[in-house]
C-alpha cells in the first residue's frame, strides 16, 4: 500500500475558512465539527528529495486551501500549505533476484 504523508505549516491556515458543521447521526446522536477543505494536487514532476540503502522520500504532491469559484474566476493565487511525501522501496533487490532465475527452469 502507498502511504503520502502531508506536513502542513498550520500558522498560514486562513481561519475564517474554518466552517462549524453539526449533523445528527442514523442513531439520533448530534456531532459537531469544525471542518476545513484542504486541496491534495499531485506535483507535475515527482522529486527526490533523500534516499538509503532500500528506501527513497519523494515529494509528490503539495497542499493548498481550497478555492471558491470566484477566487479561480478573479486568479487569486492559491495558499500552499505544505507538502505530500511518499517513501518508496528500492526495487534493486528484486531486480537482482530475477536475473538469477533461469527461463529455462520454469515448467511452463
Amino acid at each position: 500500500m502507498d502511504k503520502i504523508s502531508l506536513t502542513i505549516d498550520v500558522s498560514k491556515i486562513d481561519k475564517t475558512k474554518i466552517v462549524d458543521r453539526e449533523f445528527t447521526t442514523k442513531d439520533g446522536q448530534v456531532i459537531k465539527s469544525k471542518d476545513l477543505k484542504l486541496d491534495v494536487v499531485p506535483v507535475k514532476e515527482p522529486k527526490l528529495i533523500k534516499e538509503g540503502d532500500t528506501w527513497e522520500m519523494w515529494k509528490t504532491h503539495f497542499v493548498a486551501m481550497e478555492q471558491t469559484k470566484e477566487e479561480r474566476e478573479n486568479k487569486v493565487k492559491s495558499v500552499i500549505l505544505g507538502d505530500g511525501i511518499m517513501f518508496k522501496k528500492k526495487f534493486a533487490e528484486t531486480q537482482e533476484v530475477a536475473e538469477e532465475i533461469n527461463p529455462e527452469d520454469i515448467p511452463f
